[in-house]
């Protein structure tokens, strides 16, 4: 597959992918308050409960690799299929915590909580989107 064009919109999505993955990985391993994705969290503790850390530990590290691979990629190094994998994961992954997550908000359907629904949906469209955009390696 040929390589992606270098621009300013692919390089920005995957250095802004790449810190939002990472922040987001350091916060669910450490354990560090609210999470920068606290309503996604939030869902996934209630759907499991006590394994709950367990879950958001092996999230944050999935989270984690994906960050790093997308900013050494942003950089031009390229890890071909491994990155490629790493990406799939990710986004299967976070599709499944956004479908728990839209699912979880629908107990109560306040306008302020359609809003902050409609919110969450369209957060978590910009970053499957942008992770769809990440093209694969050679």
């Amino acid at each position: 597959m040929a390589k992606q064009p270098r621009t300013w919109g692919i390089f920005v999505c995957q250095l802004a992918l790449a810190i939002y993955f990472v922040v987001t990985a350091a916060c669910l391993i450490l354990k560090i308050g609210s999470s920068i994705s606290s309503a996604e969290i939030t869902a996934v503790a209630a759907l499991f409960g006590k394994a709950a850390p367990v879950i958001s530990i092996a999230i944050g590290i999935i989270l984690g690799v994906c960050g790093i691979m997308f900013a050494l990629k942003a950089f031009g190094m390229d890890f071909e299929k491994f990155d490629d994998y790493v990406k799939y994961v990710t986004i299967v992954l976070w599709i499944i915590v956004t479908v728990i997550t839209l699912i979880f908000y629908i107990k109560e359907w306040t306008s302020i909580l359609v809003l902050h629904w409609l919110l969450v949906l369209a957060k978590n469209a910009l970053i499957i989107g942008a992770t769809l955009t990440v093209k694969n390696g050679k």
